[in-house]
């Protein structure tokens, strides 16, 4: 017989056909397979399972934390049992022979007698025989029939016999476990678990825990630089590092050390900076080490930890600049109102902006009289701390003696770290102020000339002033002007040094505004100064004993500058002035705009009560910019006469309805004393019977149906003059004209009932028309944000109480935007009970030492 894997092709060819043959071949190759892996898998088996097991230990991240010795021993382990497993699979592996494989296809085919065996055989004798040979075809045919059906089974290694306890389950378990504790570092911790690190630690690895606090102004959060990251750069060699960590300049770092055998060092670019024992103890291998990074670090990108000369830690770090702010001029600043500088502004910062100045410079050099270079004025920042801000202020230098000059401007922002950055320079005259009364002007002119104090301008100066303190009833015999006249004229003669000068040029100025504007000049220059001195105590953290000092001169300040400016506006012819209802303000509401910003910063929350007198210095200027704007001018006399005519027309038209209201009860409660209707009587008799009806109309009647009409005559005169100021009549009076004119009819038919309706819509047109007549004259006279004093009987403007109060408060949600966070009240109350009871707990001396310096260093905050 034939070893050939191939059957005897006429055997086949006569008992199965020749198709069979490539399916015999196939099985044959799939068998073989099959009795290879159930030979070969339990000799590999232990070998790949010691493999498996080094992995998940490996991603668990173990090794690393053992000694450098145990961890070379293991290595060692591993890689022994491996090898000695290995030669034992390929000294056990016994190869798969062709006799098995036929053996293993007839077994899975079920198949007896052994057919693939039969099928394969050759007559040895008998060859010449024909019955012979007929019985072998015979045999083979049989054979055949039982092959024709081959199939082959699963291959089935038998582990379980060498694995009695299921030990490969726990193992591929504990392989996921890894495999999901590794994650994106699988690569990082099969690297440094083949790769043993001598111990830099004295009694095993050492703990290394870096902080990186960035400045305060950043508004960014502290950054923990992670152990993953530092073992990962510790373990992938001098060319693999992590991703870079941003850290601004001035960044608070803090790094601590355990468990060294020597004071480790940091190195930052070019710096190196050793750790410092924590405890005098030498043998407890705890250091510490805080250091700022600073500007000369800004070319460093990596940080390293070393241990004898011996890296053990490094990130990747890119040291961020904090670059000084940008400024501009969006548009050259421009004259508005009176004698103010409208100054458009726009400044960035990396950060956050501070503040933002203007700087006036005279272009040939000049000092400013008095011996200041220049003059320099902080502009409100609409979001202290904001990236960016675009805003505008009105700025008023006409005090200034350089006021009416040629001068350059320019434009100073301020980051929270004080770097500063400028706008280009810009040349502008400087708005000066033009006063109407000829000695309070002659005073400003001689002032100016002093910005060149030679000597002859000097002395024509001092004959100027001598002559107008001659001529007393020229400036009202006031007192106070006379001698301020005849010392800055002796001054003059005396001393003429800078200081002298500018000394006499201040009081010439108050001079010229107490002739103008009386004391409201001199209320509204000390409230300006009480203002920036308050802004920069709260700019510079000033204790709160100073910040109340100022808080209660600034509310006695502004008590005096409302007072002079209700005087000031009575002189003027202003008090009268129409106001816009929504721009209405009550002086109270800027006092509690004071009280909100003292318990503010009572609290702590500086930021807030800065943005609140921010608030309130952008409020006072709105107003001073309305009343300079809102000067008698052509029209005014004829917008006040209008006025007080719709004010005249609609009190007399309420008083008309609540006549015939009374009218119409009367007439009621005559109705309910007639007798019940008697019988043979008609309806039309009784009816002729009831009061005021049948022949004449009552005298009342026909009176206020003249009256009445009355109205309506001088309510269209009032409408021919609307028409006449404005080109246009509001639709309220045309309501209300046709009402009146119902109502007349009414009355002239002896119908109050009817009439009254009819005055009360009319009256209700009359007070809205009025309203609307109201905001257009404060619109076209530039009408200025109304403030009154809180007198009794004023009309409250729309949205408000019956008292004149704003429900909201008279600035609405102006104060607070969102970008700086203004506590309401229950906030500031909840806030002043915290600081309370932190000073009631700092006072218990039975607390423990560092609860109490924990305490303590709260309360300096506030």
């Amino acid at each position: 017989m034939s070893g050939r894997a191939t059957p005897d092709p006429d055997n086949v060819a006569t008992a199965v056909g020749k198709g069979w043959c490539r399916r015999y071949q196939v099985l044959m190759e799939l068998a073989r397979a099959a009795l290879t892996w159930e030979r070969l898998w339990p000799c590999v088996w232990p070998a790949v399972g010691v493999a498996l097991l080094f992995v998940a230990v490996a991603l668990l991240d173990l090794l690393p934390l053992l000694p450098f010795w145990l961890h070379s021993l293991i290595l060692i382990l591993f890689a022994a049992a491996f090898g000695f497993l290995v030669r034992d699979a390929v000294v056990g592996f016994d190869p798969v022979d062709e006799k098995t494989t036929r053996h293993r296809l007839e077994q899975d085919s079920g198949l007896n007698h052994r057919p693939l065996t039969a099928i394969h055989d050759r007559l040895a004798s008998g060859l010449s025989d024909t019955g012979a040979q007929s019985l072998w075809r015979v045999h083979i045919e049989s054979m055949a029939g039982a092959v024709r059906k081959l199939r082959l089974g699963w291959p089935s290694p038998g582990l379980a016999r060498f694995d009695p306890y299921g030990l490969r389950a726990v193992l591929l378990l504990l392989l996921v476990i890894a495999a999901a504790a590794g994650g994106s570092e699988a690569t990082a911790r099969l690297e440094r678990a083949l790769v043993p690190k001598i111990a830099v630690g004295a009694d095993g690895p050492m703990k290394l825990d870096v902080w990186i606090t960035p400045p305060a102004y950043t508004g960014l959060a502290p950054m923990f630089l992670e152990r993953s990251a530092m073992v990962a750069s510790a373990g992938q060699g001098e060319d693999a590092v992590p991703a870079r960590v941003r850290v601004p300049v001035g960044s608070t770092l803090l790094a601590q050390a355990g468990g060294a055998r020597a004071a480790p060092v940091l190195k930052v670019g070019g710096r190196t900076i050793q750790f410092a024992a924590i405890s005098e103890a030498s043998d407890t291998g705890s250091y510490r080490l805080e250091t700022v990074v600073e500007d000369a670090d800004q070319g460093a990108d990596l940080l390293e930890v070393l241990v004898r000369d011996r890296q053990v830690a490094r990130w990747a770090v890119q040291v961020v600049a904090d670059s000084p702010p940008s400024v501009e001029f969006p548009q050259v600043p421009s004259r508005t109102g009176r004698a103010q500088l409208r100054v458009d502004y726009e400044a960035r910062d990396d950060y956050g902006l501070a503040g933002v100045q203007v700087v006036i410079r005279h272009p040939e050099g000049r000092s400013v009289p008095g011996g200041q270079p220049s003059i320099r004025a902080d502009l409100a920042l609409p979001d202290p701390g904001s990236n960016r801000i675009a805003s505008s202020s009105i700025q008023d230098f006409s005090a200034h003696p350089w006021a009416g000059l040629q001068v350059l401007i320019q434009l100073h922002a301020i980051d929270a770290r004080g770097q500063a950055g400028q706008s280009d320079a810009i040349a502008i005259v400087l708005p000066e102020r033009i006063f109407n009364h000829p000695v309070a002007r002659a005073i400003a002119d001689a002032r100016k000339k002093l910005n060149t104090p030679t000597s002859p301008v000097v002395r024509d100066v001092v004959a100027a002033l001598r002559d107008l303190a001659t001529r007393p009833s020229h400036f009202y015999d006031d007192t106070v002007v006379y001698l301020a006249l005849t010392v800055s004229a002796s001054r003059l003669s005396h001393d003429k040094t800078e200081a002298g000068i500018g000394a006499v040029q201040e009081l010439l100025w108050e001079t010229a505004l107490r002739i103008e504007d009386g004391e409201f000049a001199i209320a509204e220059r000390d409230l300006r100064k009480i203002q920036e001195s308050l802004m920069r105590a709260l700019q510079g953290k000033a204790d709160s004993a100073e910040i109340e000092r100022l808080m209660d001169e600034l509310q006695r300040a502004l008590d005096k500058y409302m007072s002079a400016l209700a005087e000031h506006l009575k002189k003027q012819g202003l008090e009268e002035l129409p106001i816009n209802p929504s721009r209405f303000m009550d002086a109270t509401d800027l006092q509690r705009m004071i009280e909100e910003a003292r318990e503010l910063a009572r609290t702590g929350a500086l930021d807030a009560a800065k943005r609140m007198l921010s608030n309130l210095q952008r409020m006072l200027d709105s107003l001073r910019s309305g009343m300079q704007a809102g000067k008698p001018r052509e029209g005014m006399a004829q917008a006040k006469k209008l006025m007080d005519g719709l004010r005249d027309l609609t009190q007399r038209q309420q008083k008309e309805l609540e006549k015939t209201f009374q009218r119409m009860q009367q007439r009621e409660g005559a109705m309910r004393t007639l007798p019940p209707q008697q019988g043979g009587q008609s309806p039309d008799a009784q009816q002729q019977r009831r009061p005021g009806r049948g022949g004449d109309k009552g005298e009342g009647e026909a009176k206020g149906a003249a009256e009445q009409e009355a109205l309506r005559r001088d309510l269209g005169r009032l409408m021919l003059q609307m028409d006449e100021f404005f080109g246009s009549i509001p639709e309220q009076f045309g309501k209300a004209e046709r009402a009146m004119r119902g109502a007349a009819r009414a009355l002239g038919e002896d119908q109050p009932g009817d009439a009254v309706p009819l005055q009360t819509e009319a009256l209700n047109q009359l007070q809205q028309g009025t309203e609307n007549m109201a905001e257009q004259i404060a619109r076209r006279m530039g009408g200025a944000m109304g403030v009154t004093r809180g007198q009794q009987g004023q009309q409250p403007g729309e949205g408000r109480d019956p008292f004149g109060r704003d429900p909201a408060g008279a600035l609405g949600t102006a104060i607070d935007d969102g970008d700086v966070k203004i506590p309401d009240q229950m906030e500031q109350r909840r806030a002043r009970e915290i600081l309370q009871e932190l000073r009631r707990r700092a006072g218990e001396r039975y607390r423990p030492e560092p609860e109490r310096d924990y305490i303590n260093r709260l309360l300096r905050r506030f």
